[in-house]
This record gives structure tokens, C-alpha cells and sequence, in this order.
């Protein structure tokens, strides 16, 4: 079966879920406290886990992120299909990337 152009291979597609099971919030707060006038210098945050920012007429911020557990349970779905011994490479290449 020929590969569409541009779309992700299943280990492009694991890394991907995996970065974002591991992502950090500290971006997605820093940019909660910027004023708005200030979004753009902030090309250099890393928000791949931010879902969601809202920002209410009262200042009131909410941020909502991916659902850690479910990305974790839905990676171990997916690399247990493979057998255990796939999964150990796969743990063990993540290591090696550091995660």
C-alpha cells in the first residue's frame, strides 16, 4: 500500500503522541500571563500540549491541555499490538532521545 504524500508513518505517529504525553505547561502559562499586546514575541513557546486558551472579558484565563493518561493508554494500545518485545525497543529507543 503506497504512503499518501505527507502523512505521518505509525512511528512518526508514536513519537508524536509520546512528545506530547511528556510536553510541558510552562510555555502555556507564560503566555496566560502576557498581556495581549505582547503575543507576538512568543513564537519560541512551546504549546503543542495547549488545547485550549481562553481569556475572559474579566482577565480570567483558562487553559486546557491534552489528556495525559488517555495519550499514555492509547500509546500503550498501540505498541502492545505489537508484542512485548516491540515495545521494549520502543521504550528503549525513546530513552536513548531523551523522551
Amino acid at each position: 500500500m503506497a504512503k499518501a504524500k505527507g502523512l505521518p508513518d505509525r512511528e512518526q505517529i508514536i513519537r508524536r503522541m509520546w512528545k506530547l504525553a511528556n510536553a510541558g505547561a510552562g510555555d502555556a502559562v507564560k503566555l496566560a500571563c502576557f498581556p495581549p499586546e505582547e503575543w507576538c514575541g512568543t513564537d519560541g513557546l512551546d504549546l503543542d500540549a495547549l488545547t485550549e486558551f481562553k481569556r475572559g472579558s474579566s482577565g480570567v484565563v483558562e487553559l486546557r491541555f491534552v489528556d495525559r493518561g488517555r495519550l499514555l493508554e492509547r500509546l500503550l494500545d498501540t505498541v502492545d499490538h505489537s508484542g512485548e518485545d516491540q515495545v521494549d525497543r520502543f521504550l528503549q529507543a525513546m530513552e536513548g532521545q531523551g523522551g
